[in-house]
């Protein structure tokens, strides 16, 4: 048992970029989200304490606890060797399938959707912590195919039983209904066949069954989650109001334009010396914090914040070609892939290019479990990554 766990000269092979990376983010976060919830500021303010007097920054130190919080758990998750953690893929499956059925019986419903459980003014979101539960399950069943095996997978009932393990959690989010959440399951879950070498042929055909199945995905749907398509596309339904014509897409277009408005060079954190075009956003501080800050910082400042996720991108997939084996390279690739989603969803539902889904943009968003769950991912990337040499104890 001696070698599962971590010898303390392994600390040196930290990636403390990938973690440096991370660690910028976070504080850029910090001050996007006090940014967003404050009122603009004035040009006479007066002294600098003054000045933080007058900002609005419970979220921002309750996101700094969660950081906290999410650096303890990151430290704890480098501690066991990950094949440690392999061990327990049933327990953690079975947890995860377990913390989903008691949500949808017992939880809260925020936005529409039965997915939380509330504790006291916070919340705890167990699809969000399923995300690295079930990254770890689906890398132990595809590893267990592809270690020591050329051609990846080929047939169809080596696919089957994968498939059938993920299908429960993925069933269990979309009746929630929390379809945003579900496609980043899909997502990472088809990103992790693809780089196992999963035949091209399975693949296709999962996703040809997918779409007979879109009809009753739609009759599954809540009317909210309609009408966002409906906005998304433009399109006017006859049962709908003049007043909700009208209303229709109107949180996108406001952050289309705060987006815009935010110029090169922005209008400054906490709109000094103006008034905020976001003052009638809703979620500035999570859903739409890609805007609130665009609109603060400019291209300038969003193309800090994309270099950043560039860099965390491809560094996290170079670990990956490092990894010692198939389950280590599969856990970050997963990792990579659930990260490059929230990415890409979150700005594009921003900017007008992607509906609207609540999907959080990582390590900027506000919430507390979103956060936690990216710190115990990223710490499972490090924890394979400073493994990948060969140790004697």
């Amino acid at each position: 048992m001696k070698s599962k766990f971590i010898d303390p000269r392994m600390f040196k092979f930290i990636d403390w970029l990938l973690f440096a990376n991370i660690v910028a983010l976070v504080l850029f976060s910090f001050v996007a989200i006090a940014s967003a919830d404050s009122e603009p500021l004035t040009e006479n303010t007066g002294s600098l304490s003054a000045a933080i007097a007058q900002l609005d920054l419970s979220h921002s130190l309750q996101q700094l606890a969660w950081f906290g919080v999410g650096l303890l758990a990151m430290f704890i998750v480098l501690l066991p060797d990950y094949h440690a953690i392999e061990e327990y893929y049933k327990w953690i499956y079975l947890i995860i399938v377990a913390l989903l059925v008691a949500v949808y019986l017992f939880g809260s419903q925020i936005n529409g959707t039965t997915g939380w459980f509330r504790i006291g003014s916070s919340g705890f979101q167990p699809s969000e912590v399923g995300k690295i539960g079930m990254i770890i399950v689906m890398a132990h069943m595809i590893s267990k195919k592809t270690q020591g095996h050329d051609g990846g997978i080929r047939k169809v009932k080596d696919i089957a039983p994968i498939l059938g393990v993920f299908i429960i959690p993925f069933g269990l989010i979309v009746i929630q209904p929390d379809w945003g959440t579900a496609f980043v399951y899909v997502f990472t879950f088809v990103s992790m066949l693809f780089m196992a070498r999963t035949s091209l042929k399975l693949i296709g055909g999962m996703f040809l069954a997918a779409g007979a199945a879109v009809p009753v995905a739609w009759l599954l749907m809540a009317d909210w989650q309609k009408n966002r398509i409906y906005s998304f596309l433009g399109i006017a339904t006859p049962d709908m109001t003049k007043q909700q014509i009208e209303d229709m897409g109107m949180q996108s277009k406001q952050a289309i334009i705060a987006v815009g408005s935010g110029q090169a060079s922005g209008k400054g954190l906490f709109s000094l010396g103006g008034e905020s075009k976001m003052s009638d956003m809703f979620a500035k501080q999570t859903d739409f914090i890609f805007a609130s800050t665009a609109e603060a910082v400019g291209f300038a400042g969003v193309a800090v914040m994309l270099l950043l996720y560039i860099l965390l991108i491809f560094r996290t997939l170079y670990l990956a070609t490092k990894a010692k084996d198939d389950f280590g390279s599969l856990i970050i690739v997963g990792v990579a892939a659930m990260t490059l989603f929230h990415i890409f969803e979150n700005i594009g539902m921003n900017i007008g290019v992607m509906p609207i889904t609540g999907i959080p943009l990582p390590f900027m968003s506000y919430g507390g479990s979103n956060l936690l769950t990216n710190m115990i991912s990223f710490g499972l990337v490090i924890n394979v990554s400073m493994r990948r040499q060969r140790w004697s104890f």
